[in-house]
């Protein structure tokens, strides 16, 4: 041990050092890992530096106190001695590793390359005084040339030790960061270690200072007596907390002149930043996605960002890195498993910190690429996941809470930038398709009769609402020539655009069929050869189909599947003309045709007939009953005096009551009244009549 009594072997001293090399060791690890996982901030680390000082040097005391001292010449020491000097080593070391790790987290604040490397440096020509001055002892300092050159490397040790102690105890970046209130408190705190440390350290300065005494107290000799290197290594540490703290009070009081307007201009640079770039990139996607990656990396709270978003359009559930800043988006995604961490983030709705990217699996060569920090954040609004930041750097643990939560603040403005920017284009898209569907409701309109044909021998009138801005019903009107007038009523199954472009097709072909065959008969089955070939296997079209001759009221009339048409004769008598045939497009073959049945009949005066689709009588009220055929026949039977449009309004009127407040069409409503006047009066024989 250290120069008491008769000298021990080299070999021995440096087993005896080895031995107490590897037990502090396991102190310091025990010390770190302890420390490491604790971000806390200035104020608190300050706190627990004061208390673990003071009950430091309280069991100091205490233990100075037991009877038994430390005497040069006694041989051998007293075992009390041997006690006391581990309990003292083991008190001041452990003083000294905490001191070293405490303010090791503000040293390492927003860490770079060049504090880590000094970090580093520091730590090892520690370690390398320690080691170099194992084997030396003062009395074979002079017994050979190879002890005087180890001296020497202890001395460049030690030196380098305090030289990148100074360098380290100059990083003080955590206080330009600091709220006022908490730099105010921080230097109060500051004050109270310097005169701690300082105390302990003239604990260990007087044997230096007085010369020889023979008997002492001072935890010195226990310690040198203990083991000389590991002195020299508590001197150094403690050393290092004391000047950390000077230094760290020192500077706080130069930045108090500046605290104020330094973090007013922030803010103000801040929020005008955010200003602008909301006003200006809402409406452009790609320039909004630069700037969600370029912020964080522009306000040097990340070395890289990107930014992934999981576009279903595309068909692709795995999210698409839609921009990167400071990186190549290949690079990112070849590196990172974007698709797991980004579905962890959204999953969790929570941030994703991987501070050390060596550990974990998700990240592939990240030293390489210079992704050794990284965060993930979810862009999440009250119902969805719009996307993911992530913020890496080239540092392990270089995200501090304060980096943390500000990227945290970015993010949620991020996300209510890309909510709003996409409200808005879903504005935009629905006025788009308003103008769309009113342009296409105003051909639709233009497609139906924009005047019903004038007879003296009768009266017409007929309407279409569509549930949707478009619909699938239809109605015209066709002169054919020598007093005959064809007319059709359809509905074609579904409702919308898709129904509305056959219905515009039904248009074409009933002005282009009725002409060169406007035989109910013959009409359908072109109609269904036709249209079947451009119908949808789950579309198909019902339709009435009659042609009228103006001049004698004799009517031919065939049904493909649709609602039966009503009559009402001018006694009142009701009925509904049901007759055989499938809708259009059911069957391609000769079936369709074999089905159809024409019905003839010739109208008396006041007679009337009512075409109408399945939006009249399955329109429901509120209560979820339908209309039906009853109600329908008798609004029709009550008007039956009235001429074709007074019918017509009766029974649109009495649809709108049913329906209650709201008038809400479930489907297509189309009605076609027509009524028979007639040349003269004539008698009405319902024996003869064809139709019952």
């Amino acid at each position: 041990m250290g120069g008491v009594g008769e000298t021990a072997p080299v070999s021995t001293t440096i087993l005896h050092q080895a031995a107490l090399a590897v037990c502090f060791l396991c102190l310091w690890i025990t010390i770190a890992r302890t420390t490491q996982n604790s971000h806390l901030p200035p104020v608190q680390i300050f706190w627990r530096t004061i208390l673990t000082i003071l009950a430091a040097l309280v069991l100091v005391v205490l233990i100075l106190h037991i009877p038994g001292l430390f005497i040069e010449s006694q041989t051998p020491a007293a075992p009390i001695v041997h006690v006391k000097s581990a309990l003292l080593s083991t008190i001041l070391a452990g003083l000294g590793f905490i001191l070293v790790q405490r303010f090791g987290q503000l040293v390492r604040f927003r860490r770079t390359r060049r504090s880590e490397r000094n970090w580093f440096l520091m730590m090892l020509f520690v370690s390398l005084t320690f080691v170099t001055w194992a084997p030396l002892h003062h009395d074979d300092l002079e017994s050979s040339p190879l002890v005087l050159t180890l001296a020497g490397f202890a001395v460049l040790a030690a030196i380098g030790s305090v030289v990148f102690i100074f360098l380290n105890t100059i990083r003080l970046a955590w206080i330009l960061r600091l709220p006022v209130k908490q730099k105010m408190g921080t230097l109060g705190l500051g004050v109270v270690v310097i005169c701690l440390t300082s105390a302990t350290l003239l604990l260990l300065v007087p044997p230096f200072t007085f010369g020889p005494i023979t008997e002492q107290s001072y935890p010195i000799y226990f310690l040198d007596f203990f083991s000389r290197p590991l002195t020299l290594v508590t001197v150094l540490f403690i050393t290092f907390g004391f000047v950390y703290a000077l230094t760290s009070v020192l500077s706080m009081i130069f930045h108090l002149p500046t605290i104020g307007d330094y973090q007013r201009s922030v803010d103000e640079m801040a929020a005008m930043q955010a200003l602008t770039v909301l006003v200006r990139e809402m409406a452009d996607p790609e320039k909004l996605y630069h700037w969600v990656v370029s912020t964080p990396v522009d306000s040097g709270r990340g070395k890289a960002a990107w930014l992934t978003i999981r576009e279903l359009e595309s068909g692709s559930l795995k999210p698409q890195i839609v921009a990167a800043h400071n990186i190549e988006a290949s690079l990112a995604d070849d590196v990172c498993d974007v698709d797991a961490i980004h579905g962890e983030a959204a999953r969790t709705r929570t941030l994703v910190s991987i501070q050390n990217t060596s550990s974990d699996r998700r990240i592939q060569n990240g030293k390489t690429s210079g992704i050794m920090s990284l965060l993930a954040i979810p862009l999440t609004t009250r119902t969805e996941v719009l996307g993911t930041l992530f913020v890496s750097r080239d540092v392990a643990h270089a995200f501090e809470n304060e980096d943390i939560e500000s990227i945290g603040v970015f993010a949620s403005q991020a996300t209510l930038v890309l909510e709003n920017a996409r409200l808005l284009e879903a504005q935009f898209e629905r006025e788009r398709l308003a103008s769309e569907l009113a342009i296409a409701h105003d051909v639709q309109r233009r497609l139906l009769p924009q005047t019903m044909p004038r007879f003296s021998t009768m009266s017409l009138a007929a309407s279409s609402t569509a549930a949707q801005e478009v619909g699938g019903d239809y109605y015209d009107l066709l002169e054919l020539g020598d007093g005959k007038l064809a007319f059709i009523i359809a509905d074609v199954s579904g409702k919308g655009t898709s129904a509305a472009f056959y219905m515009a097709e039904m248009q074409g072909i009933f002005q282009a069929v009725a002409q060169i065959a406007p035989d109910p008969h013959d009409f359908l089955r072109h109609v269904n050869k036709a249209l079947g070939r451009s119908l949808e296997k789950n579309v198909f079209v019902t339709a009435i189909y009659g042609v009228l001759d103006c001049n004698s009221g004799a009517i031919s009339i065939a049904r493909a599947g649709h609602p039966p048409a009503a009559f009402v004769d001018v006694t009142g008598r009701t009925m509904l003309l049901r007759s055989g045939g499938l809708g259009i497009g059911l069957d391609r073959s000769e079936l369709f045709a074999q089905t159809l049945e024409v019905k003839q009949h010739v109208f008396n005066p006041g007679d009337l007939i009512a075409l109408y689709t399945d939006g009249v009588t399955e329109s429901r009220n509120p209560e979820g009953e339908e209309f039906g055929y009853d109600r329908l026949l008798q609004s029709i039977q009550s008007a039956r005096y009235e001429r074709a449009q007074g019918v017509h309004d009766a029974v649109l009127q009495t649809v709108d009551q049913f329906l209650g407040a709201e008038k809400k069409y479930l489907d297509d409503l189309t009605l076609l009244i027509i009524k028979w006047h007639g040349p003269e009066p004539a008698t009405h024989d319902a024996e003869d009549d064809p139709l019952l």
